[in-house]
């Protein structure tokens, strides 16, 4: 069952603040108090609101109207707090930290620097004061609602408040007009707020085609909606305000919600004029009327709040094609040497490896199997050495890792681990995305924790974090020391130079609830076909948590992809499969077919058409517009002469299904992916005739190369390394790749591995499968990275 909050909602009187309020309670979370920032000047005195003269400009608070704030108690019957801004934005970089307002830390690379040399107080610290005074009359309160919309700097403030004050922060509105709906609203999500009976009048306009005469208007008016479109489309900007082209102040809202409405006469508004255009209304007073109280709790506006779809449609035809296709699970086999891999115990040596190439450095296979002890007092050893490596050796800080696999024992080691990993990003806005997983008994006698980190060697510059951190509909909030995705640039000197973008491993919970995605047990229903549906609706659900993440890091192809597969003694076969097709299908959408026999377009999305024309639709972490993924323009085929070829469907990533012993939270599923952004990407591909399957593609003008060799249970023989040395000689050449770098190797495998011979990072698993569902002995990922010239 999802938990429920007491939640503290910020409010600033504008639109987005109530409504997000009102998804709050439809997601089962209890409002217990209001709270608001205002500008210096305190607006109170003797008890009445003034004339309201401040306007701030701020990018984190709106304070026009603010005089008006304090009749919001008597309207929503709340208690309501309040606490005057102090300070300026010092801060003024899309992310936020601590680092960046007066704490100083020795471990800091430029990646955490100021854009600003001043020392004072950064406005956002004001919600700290604010928040404690909140919680001191309200002990119970663990949650904090803000109305965050499309604006990083907003969130990322909020979210390093909410969690140094213990509070869980909640954002239902994050990237609500991308999402999916029931169905299709010609007014978005300004028309999904008017349903409800939200009356937001406009306070302020500050941007081409927004005149004097818009001041308050109801912006959810259809009226209103119409006018604030035209306006967007000659002039740019954003139909919902997010750029400050408007402000709003609610002055009503759904009965149940709302037991009182604002009343402002024309006598206690004036008009002040700016420049450019700018007009904004300041008030003399206004007044609450109640709502005669009724003898049942009204809460019929929950029927008519829109919420969004758990599947984007793409997403949502992909699992009916699973559900359909029954043809690969009728080919059930019990695995070969199942027995045999469920109980052996692997003894393969457990020793560090170092790999520098020109953009990145792996530390793999860290471990602490001399400590007798707990997984937690294993990784704080680990811990020492990564740091004394990183210090003495790479010259590099935590800041600079931006990927982390953790391999545990047992996934009961979970929590305990996870503490004290986080110690190593303390009060850093991004640390690195994660990948976790149980090995079980395939890891080294004695070792119950393995870490390997993969760190950036640019600028801080040239490689970002997508760290969300608040719980919305979009994606799962990632409320702990790890981020979403991580990308390092292949160009310190080029903003638009390609990137390697590194996404966390994704399962499949729901991201307004954080909960695992299960289906019930239908009376009569089969086990196995419950079992077996369940399967694919969390496959799918997760793949399309690791696609909206990819489309927000600006992925515009999969290098490859690993799907981390839990399963029993007879239905790894069928879940390797299940998560292969998944795979596939999503590269050739054209498969995707509804009833109509029309297929999806790439880019269907399934939000309405009037956010399409008036929503900014660019990543919110690279600001690139119209992120298509696949994209296929990106892509060429090599041939064996080396000839590039016209891309023909179907052209499927790289994939790998690896079969482990647990996963977080339960889950039977989980995603990793590899992408590249804004680069051209070519395709090799080779077949040997021991067996191995040979796949590589190059980013960038073979700025970096990634190799993917494979070899199948029945082509395996004893000299396991030297068959995987010889395939890697062949993608040498296939690539031609230059000097005598070795390249980074990953190995996922069932067979054990002398890495005396073969320096590797190992994955060790009960077994591994290709897309074609091909029981593999081992899958390698090489990668090259181009010499400086």
């Amino acid at each position: 069952m999802a938990q429920s909050f007491n939640v503290i909602g910020l409010i600033s009187g504008g639109k987005d603040s109530f409504f997000s309020l009102l998804h709050c309670q439809a997601n089962g979370h209890r409002i217990i108090a209001l709270a608001n920032l205002y500008p210096s000047p305190p607006p109170l005195k003797n008890d009445s609101p003034n004339e309201d003269t401040d306007d701030l400009n701020s990018f984190m608070y709106q304070t026009v109207g603010h005089t008006l704030i304090p009749l919001y108690a008597e309207m929503l019957s709340l208690p309501l707090y309040r606490q005057e801004i102090r300070g300026t934005a010092v801060n003024t970089a899309k992310e936020y930290s601590t680092i960046h307002v007066g704490h100083h830390d020795n471990n800091v690379s430029s990646s955490t620097a100021s854009d600003s040399d001043d020392d004072g107080d950064d406005e956002t610290e004001s919600m700290i004061t604010l928040l404690d005074n909140v919680k001191a009359q309200h002990p119970e309160a663990n949650a904090v609602c803000s109305g965050a919309i499309l604006s990083s700097y907003q969130r990322t403030r909020i979210e390093s408040v909410a969690l140094r004050m213990d509070l869980v922060p909640l954002a239902y509105l994050w990237q609500y007009p991308k999402l999916p709906t029931p169905i299709p609203r010609e007014g978005g999500l300004l028309e999904d707020m008017a349903a409800v009976g939200i009356d937001a009048r406009i306070v302020k306009v500050a941007s081409g085609g927004l005149d004097e005469d818009m001041l308050w208007e109801n912006v959810c008016a259809e009226a209103t909606r119409k006018k604030l479109a035209k306006a967007m489309r000659r002039f740019g900007g954003s139909i919902l305000g997010e750029g400050g082209e408007f402000e709003t102040l609610v002055i009503d809202g759904p009965e149940g919600f709302f037991e009182g409405l604002m009343e402002v006469g024309s006598e206690e508004r004036k008009i002040v004029r700016g420049s450019g255009g700018e007009a904004l209304l300041t008030f003399k007073g206004g007044t609450t009327m109640r709502r005669q109280r009724r003898q049942v709790d009204d809460r019929g506006w929950l029927e008519k709040l829109i919420t969004p779809t758990r599947f984007d449609r793409v997403f949502e035809l992909l699992l009916d094609t699973l559900d359909q296709d029954r043809e690969h699970a009728q080919t059930l086999l019990s695995r070969p040497l199942n027995e045999i891999l469920s109980s052996k115990q692997y003894n393969w040596m457990d020793r560090y490896h170092i790999c520098t190439g020109r953009w990145t450095t792996r530390i793999s296979n860290l471990s602490a199997s001399h400590v007798k002890d707990s997984a937690q007092a294993q990784l704080k050893q680990i811990c020492r050495t990564l740091m004394s490596l990183l210090e003495h050796e790479i010259h590099r800080s935590t800041a600079d890792i931006v990927f982390t696999t953790i391999l545990l024992r047992t996934m009961d080691d979970f929590q305990v681990v996870n503490q004290k990993y986080a110690e190593l990003f303390d009060a850093r806005p991004n640390p690195p995305a994660r990948v976790t997983v149980a090995c079980g008994k395939t890891l080294p006698s004695g070792v119950n924790v393995m870490v390997s980190v993969v760190i950036a060697l640019g600028p801080a510059a040239a490689h970002q974090h997508l760290h969300v951190q608040s719980i919305s509909y979009w994606a799962p909030a990632n409320i702990g020391p790890y981020s979403q995705a991580a990308s390092v640039r292949l160009g310190s000197d080029d903003d638009d130079a390609p990137a390697i973008v590194y996404i966390a491993g994704q399962i499949p919970l729901i991201p307004s609830s954080m909960e695992i995605v299960t289906l019930e047990r239908h009376s009569g229903q089969a086990k196995r076909d419950h079992d077996t549906a369940t399967f694919r609706l969390q496959t799918t659900l997760a793949l399309q948590h690791l696609w909206r993440i990819g489309k927000a890091m600006d992925v515009s192809w999969w290098v490859g992809a690993i799907a981390f597969v839990v399963a029993g003694e007879d239905d790894i076969r069928d879940k390797a499969s299940t998560a292969a097709l998944a795979w596939s299908k999503i590269h050739v959408p054209e498969n995707l077919v509804e009833e109509t026999g029309r297929p999806t377009p790439t880019n269907e999305t399934g939000f309405d058409v009037w956010n399409e024309r008036c929503i900014d639709n660019r990543s919110f972490v690279t600001g690139q517009e119209n992120v298509v993924l696949p994209d296929f323009s990106c892509l060429s085929l090599i041939d064996d002469n080396g000839a590039e070829l016209s891309v023909g469907y179907p052209v499927v990533p790289t994939f790998f299904a690896v079969e482990i012993a647990q996963l977080p939270r339960g889950s039977q599923i989980e995603w990793q992916g590899l992408g590249v952004s804004r680069g051209a990407v070519r395709i090799f591909e080779t077949s040997q005739e021991d067996g191995s399957s040979i796949t590589a593609c190059s980013v960038a003008s073979d700025d970096k190369i990634f190799g993917f060799i494979s070899f199948g249970l029945s082509s395996t023989q004893d000299n396991l390394v030297d068959q995987i040395e010889s395939a890697i000689s062949v993608l040498r050449r296939r690539c031609k790749v230059s000097g005598t770098a070795k390249g980074h190797r990953i190995a996922y495998t069932s067979h054990e591995i002398d890495v005396t011979r073969f320096e590797a990072q190992i994955v060790p698993c009960r077994s591994v499968w290709s897309v074609r569902g091909e029981e593999l002995a081992v899958a390698v990922l090489v990668e090259y990275e181009k010499e400086a010239e």
